[in-house]
Parts: structure tokens; C-alpha cells; sequence
């Protein structure tokens, strides 16, 4: 069965235009959660603030409307944020992407546990944006998501915005909750969740303790039939943490923090050509990444400021692994690749390609086995104004040391099975990749007149960069040799900015606008087969925005609109040479879009809510590195940028009533629909395959009372074949497509005591 482009949503295609009158904004149990919008608070700017009075585009979603949208991991967040697209190619290789702003290079939305960023190894290639790690959001007390460059505050890494996980923190109240999930999904098999959490008290108002596990099972639905392999996306996760509150003394607050992750499996990749849900790989590719992440921090009232200190340790470790069997084969029946292996005569007779084919397919079926680790150790320090006076002030330090360690190998696999084949390496290689960042920041508030604002803000910094390895092992038809080990230093130091005003004319409406900047660092290439090592700058990028946010007839509909255009200049681009990646700089882009979010409470238990985007993402210079001969493929001025949906939205009706004098009961029903993009940027590219132009329904409903729950739910109700990546397999012509996971139908029991 070949699957559909085009997906449909036949059962809710008629409350359709519904959404695009209605409103679009966070998930409906948000007024359940955290009361209507002026009630939500958020740490977003590091100060304690309600959400309409922050002058910025941000959507929050509390614990309940996380729960009431199925919304259990980093993937199901795309369903309720506004402009955010994720690429996930498997467990640790998923890439975030706010606004349009999407190439490779380091991660383009910054992503934290509280005050602590998490950071992915770079690789082979130096796309450690391609490998931000997923994230449990059980017991979570919101996710902030701030939308545009948020550089001045956290520094590069957001260039396109900022996810942030608030946990819940220890309370003074003993406090346990458990968490129990089992799934069945159409075309695969069956699945489970355990979530539990734990809080003690452990010296009266003085320390508490707050321990979280969970732990995941999905049989997955993708098959590999030339390898007789059934369900090779199937996915395994667990972990937890550990937090620790303590009040010493009155005015001060200390928190440590322990979080553990670790998840293993396959990517959700298959091939049309193949049938749906079937994959073509030669051989097995499975993933595992495991997480740790240490932090302590400090909060001081000293009157006329706090002083907030925190320091952090990731470690993390990663196994990626891919199939280049296609990329060997396409050497083949070729002249030139016959002379990395044989004489220049002897590959000019049918004799010499019949033997270099045969030395190809000696090497062939293989993969690329990418152990990888990255540690990052940051500390930041800053004071801030807390007498709530007209002026308002955070100045602070940052300082990073991040190391990352990859070993790369070309290893035979069986044609049988696709595992691998207990013998020498035909490739082999060491990537080190080195970072010590120190920034000073600040940004000042001052209430010019009666309810207008006036914010500037400014960030410093200065990085240095250190990139080696060496090949231990070459490969002839790579184009590789043996190389010492060698070491490659650069640097940069900069500033970035923000101007803000807003004006609140009333209490519940506020008008802002916002001119910001960010920055991803540069560096040097360090990839088998260059003939010296390639710097690539950092790159830059500018967002003008403005905005506006209300609440009208007390709460009942709340809203918030904003547009903005972004200028994004020497873009960190992919270069392909033929036989491998490396990263440079080439062309700008305009990105420019609409946001609309609003939650409408049109009667007692009823909430409509939901949120509309249009996007529009071009070229305007001609993406052609330097030394690179454009090609008929190069991307030229007004492409549009891939995997950039223009338009998206989402709609979603929840009604509660009460069913029984102590059962509450709601039902609630959401439809998603991403516009259509493409792959690549030009029609005549290989890779330039479709993707998206589908809506996705859900429907959940539940009792609860107050102690007890227990809901049942459908994900992807019509069993949409909803297409989030496209492409080729490595070094081939053959279609790859990455999908939402068909039908799920599911059952959850809680209990909170």
C-alpha cells in the first residue's frame, strides 16, 4: 500500500472553519490549571512575572494542560506551541525549531531544566542542534516556551527561542502521585507508562524532598521486511530525578537537583517505495542516549536585590548509528571511484570496474557506529531589582566549558540480520570538539510614564573554540587516509541586544514592541577527506516583533497576537562534497510570520481554545559558500526554507461537568493541522520531498474526584499518515519519510494523595 501525501481528517473536517474563526491558543485546560491568563505566572525573563504583563510572545502550559492534551514528551508539544517544528530521527536526534529558523550548525532553540541549559554532542558534521535529547513531562509545573531570539538573557542556542521545563518543586506537605498508562497502537503493538512522584517533608518548613520516575514501552509500528524484522522503531525509556529544597534561614533558598534519562530504539523512518510503515535499511540502526544532569543554585533576598546563583553539570553519552550501504553502492560502474582502490589503466577496462564492484560489495552491507558524549559545565550569577519600584534591573555572569568526544567507524554488518560483523573497522576516526564560553549580561526596565515601559537589554560575550581528531583507520574509496592527531583553535567575541516598549492601557491589555538579536558560535571543521580545516563564522540574526495581549469581560476570552520579521544572515549551512558534511556559511533568509493564540469561555465548563500561524521563510542571497562551485541544485535567492510549513493551527473543545456529587467529568476533543513544505530547497534536488499538509484528531475523556482518575483517549483518530521528515536514505535515491505514530488508543489511571 503506497501511503498518502495528503492526509485528512474526515470525522472533525467540518468544525474546520470553526478554528480559523474561533481563537488559537494554549490548550483549554489552561483556565483549569492556572486560571485565565492574567493569573498565569512565569519565570520566562528570570523574574516572577503574570503572563500578560510580560511584553513578549511566550506560551504556557501548566500540569493540567499537559495532562488534558496527551502531552507527555517533547514531540506532543508541537500540538500546542505556536510556529515550533520537530524533527525527530530517533531517541537523542531531534531537532527544535521556532519561527522558521532552521540549518545546521548548534542548536537553534535553547532548551533547560529550570535554570540549567542541556546541550547535544556535535558529531561527525557539527550539528549538535540535530541532537537535542527528548524530555519526560510528568510532574512538570509548566512549560514556558519564549518564541524569537532570547539571546541578551540565556546567550547563543536560542536564536530562534527558548523551551523551558519549570519542575515541581519540593513542598512542605507530604504529597504522591502515580501516573499509569497502557496503549495499543494500530500497525505495531502494544505500550505502557509509569509515572510516580514522591514528596516528603523532611525538617518542618526547613527541607523537603521531591523524587519522580517514569518509565516508557512502545512496541512500535515499523517493519524491515529484507531483514525480517518486525517493529524496529520500538522505543524503551526511563529515568527520573531527585530535588532537594532547603530554607536555612528566612530569605535565602537553596535547591539541588538530579536528573537521569535514558532511552533506547529505533527511528520511525520507513520508505514508501517499500510499502507504508516499511523501512529499506541493509542494516540494523538502533539508537541509545543517556542523560545526566547535576545542579545546585541559590536564591538570596538581600532587599534591595536577589541574588541568584546556579551551577550545572551535564553528561551525556549517545550511540548513533547509520546505513551508508547505499552511499558504497553508488560508487560503483564509475572510473574515478575505481582509482581510489586501482590503477589509473587498469579502471579504464571492463576488467577493472568489474573488480572494483566487487571490492564495493566485499565492504557492503555496513553502518556507521558513532559512539559520542558531551559534558557541559555552566554557572551563572546575577542580581536583580525586587522592590517592584519603576525601575527595574538583572545584570549577571555566565561562564560555560563544554567537551565533547565522538569516535566514528564504518563497520560490516550481515546481510542476513543487519548486525554487525565481528572484524576490523574498515573506517576509523577521533572528533573533539571543545568550548569555554564567559558572557556578561543585563537588561534595565524603567516606567517612563503611567503603565509605559521602556526595556533594554545587552549581552557580551567572547568563546574559544578548540576542534581536532585524527583517522586511525582510512578508507580508500572515502577518499581517506591515515592522519595524526591535530587540534584546531578559534574564537570570536561579541555583543547582542534587545529594545522593548510596551504600553498597558488598562489592566488586562498590554501593546509591546520588540527589536532583539542571537548568535550561534563558529568554529572549524574537523571531516575526513578536507584537504585542510574549514572555518565557518558564527552567524547572526535580527527579529523586529510586535505584539499584543488581553483578557476581556473578566477572563472570559483571552488572546494574544504577534508578528514579526527576522533577518538571518551568514547562515551555518550543510556543504555536502559527495562522500561527506561539514558545515560553512552561505546566503541569508527573511523569515517573517503571524501568531495568534486565544482561549474563548463561552459558558460555565466550557473552553475553546487554540492557536493560528502563517510563516513565511525565503532566501534572500543565494546560499553558494565560498570555493564552492554552485551546482543546478544550490539554493537561490526566494527559496523557501525547508521543513517550514506556512501556514499551521490547532483547535481544541473541552467541556467538565460534574457527574456524580463527588465525580467531575470532561471530554475534549483537538485537531492539529501542519501545512504543506518541502525537504530541500529546490525542485530539481534529490531530496526536495514532500512533508506535512495533514491534520491530526484526538479526543479524551475522563472522571475525576479529586483523588481518582481515569480517562481514555485516541491519538490520531482518523490513523492520518502524517509525514514531520522527508528525504533519502544515505548517499541514495530512495525515498525516507518520518511519520506520527498511527491510531493509539489509551487508558490512564492516576491518583494523587
Amino acid at each position: 500500500m503506497t501511503p498518502r501525501i495528503r492526509c485528512k481528517a474526515m470525522l472533525l473536517a467540518p468544525i474546520l472553519p470553526l478554528a480559523v474563526s474561533i481563537a488559537h491558543a494554549q490548550p483549554a485546560a489552561e483556565a483549569e490549571a492556572n486560571g485565565p491568563i492574567t493569573e498565569i505566572i512565569v519565570t520566562a525573563l528570570k523574574r516572577s512575572e503574570r503572563l500578560l504583563d510580560v511584553p513578549a510572545s511566550i506560551t504556557a502550559l501548566g500540569e493540567e494542560s499537559l495532562k488534558a492534551g496527551s502531552i507527555d514528551s517533547a514531540n506532543d508539544l508541537v500540538r500546542a506551541v505556536p510556529s515550533l517544528t520537530i524533527t525527530d530521527q530517533g531517541p537523542g536526534q531531534r531537532r527544535f525549531t521556532l519561527r522558521g529558523v532552521r540549518s545546521a550548525g548548534d542548536a537553534q532553540v535553547g532548551i533547560y531544566y529550570d535554570e540549567t541549559p542541556l546541550v547535544g554532542p556535535p558529531g561527525t558534521t557539527s550539528d549538535a542542534g540535530a541532537s537535542q535529547s527528548d524530555f519526560r513531562l510528568f510532574d512538570i509545573e509548566r512549560v514556558e516556551v519564549l518564541r524569537g531570539p532570547q539571546g541578551t538573557l540565556y546567550g547563543s542556542g536560542s536564536v530562534g527561542g527558548t523551551i523551558r521545563l519549570v519542575t515541581q518543586k519540593p513542598g512542605f506537605e507530604p504529597e504522591a502521585k502515580i501516573d499509569l498508562t497502557g496503549t495499543s497502537t494500530r500497525h505495531g503493538g502494544k505500550g505502557y507508562q509509569i509515572n510516580t512522584a514522591l514528596n516528603a517533608p523532611l525538617v518542618a518548613d526547613k527541607l523537603a524532598a521531591r523524587v519522580v520516575y517514569f518509565r516508557q514501552q512502545d512496541d512500535g509500528w515499523v517493519d524491515n521486511p529484507g531483514l525480517g524484522l518486525e517493529r524496529i522503531n520500538r522505543t524503551f525509556s526511563h529515568g527520573g530525578r531527585l530535588l532537594v529544597r532547603a530554607l536555612p534561614v528566612e530569605g535565602l533558598t537553596l535547591d539541588l537537583a538530579a536528573h537521569y534519562l535514558r532511552s533506547s530504539g529505533g527511528a520511525s523512518t520507513w520508505s514508501p517505495a517499500a510499502g507504508t510503515y516499511n523501512a529499506v535499511n541493509r542494516s540494523q540502526v538502533p539508537y541509545s542516549d543517556e542523560q545526566r544532569v547535576f545542579s545546585f543554585s541559590g536564591k538570596a533576598e538581600l532587599g534591595f536585590a536577589d541574588a541568584v546563583f546556579t551551577t550545572s553539570y551535564q553528561d551525556r553519552d549517545s550511540v548513533v548509528t547509520r546505513d551508508p550501504t547505499y552511499l558504497f553502492q553508488s560508487f560503483k560502474n564509475s572510473a574515478a571511484n575505481c582509482r581510489t582502490r586501482f590503477a589509473t589503466a587498469f579502471c579504464a577496462t571492463p576488467a577493472g570496474i568489474t573488480a572494483f564492484n566487487a571490492y564495493v560489495d566485499s565492504l557492503t552491507p555496513v553502518i556507521y557506529y558513532q559512539p559520542q558524549s558531551v559534558s557541559n559545565w555552566t554557572n551563572e550569577f546575577r542580581l536583580q531589582s525586587s522592590d517592584g519600584g519603576p525601575l527595574q534591573w538583572t545584570v549577571g555572569l555566565y561562564y560555560e566549558d563544554r567537551d565533547a568526544r565522538v569516535l566514528s567507524e564504518a563497520r560490516r554488518t550481515s546481510g542476513t540480520n543487519g548486525l554487525p560483523i565481528a572484524a576490523a573497522p574498515l573506517l576509523q576516526r577521533h572528533v573533539v570538539d571543545d568550548l569555554k564560553q564567559k558572557a556578561v549580561f543585563g537588561e534595565v526596565t524603567y516606567e517612563i510614564l503611567p503603565d509605559l515601559k521602556l526595556t533594554g537589554g545587552g549581552r557580551y560575550y567572547d568563546y574559544d573554540k578548540t576542534v581536532g581528531g585524527d583517522t586511525t583507520v582510512g578508507l580508500d574509496i572515502l577518499r581517506t587516509s591515515v592522519t595524526p592527531f591535530a587540534l584546531y583553535k578559534s574564537g570570536d567575541k561579541g555583543g547582542l541586544y534587545k529594545a522593548n516598549i510596551s504600553w498597558k492601557p488598562d489592566d488586562a491589555v498590554q501593546l509591546y514592541a520588540q527589536a532583539a538579536s542571537g548568535y550561534r558560535p563558529g568554529g572549524v571543521n574537523q571531516v575526513l577527506g578536507l584537504a585542510q580545516a574549514l572555518g565557518y563564522q558564527p552567524d547572526d540574526l535580527k527579529t523586529y516583533e510586535a505584539g499584543a495581549k488581553a483578557s476581556l469581560f473578566d477572563g472570559l476570552l483571552t488572546g494574544a497576537l504577534s508578528g514579526y520579521i527576522t533577518d538571518w544572515s551568514d547562515m551555518q549551512v550543510s556543504i555536502n562534497s559527495g562522500s561527506f558534511v561539514y558545515l560553512g556559511n552561505a546566503g541569508a533568509a527573511r523569515i517573517k510570520g503571524l501568531e495568534l493564540e486565544a482561549a474563548l469561555h463561552p459558558l460555565d465548563g466550557l473552553t475553546l481554545s487554540g492557536y493560528g500561524v502563517l510563516t513565511s521563510a525565503k532566501l534572500t542571497q543565494d546560499q553558494v559558500p565560498d570555493g564552492v562551485t554552485p551546482l543546478a541544485t544550490t539554493a537561490r535567492k526566494g527559496d523557501r526554507v525547508p521543513f517550514i510549513a506556512r501556514k499551521s493551527f490547532s483547535l481544541s473543545a473541552t467541556y467538565g461537568a460534574a457527574v456524580s456529587a463527588a465525580w467531575n467529568g470532561f471530554v475534549r476533543g483537538d485537531v492539529n493541522y501542519v501545512g504543506p513544505s518541502r525537504a530541500d530547497f529546490r525542485p530539481n534536488a534529490i531530496g526536495y520531498r514532500a512533508l506535512g499538509d495533514c491534520y491530526q484528531s484526538n479526543v479524551r475523556l475522563g472522571v475525576d474526584n479529586g483523588t481518582w482518575g481515569l480517562q481514555l483517549y485516541v491519538n490520531n483518530l482518523t490513523d492520518e499518515v502524517g509525514r514531520v521528515a522527508a528525504g533519502n536514505v544515505l548517499g541514495g535515491s530512495i525515498e525516507t519519510v518520518t511519520s506520527i505514530a498511527p491510531r493509539t488508543v489509551g487508558v490512564n489511571l492516576n491518583a494523587k494523595f
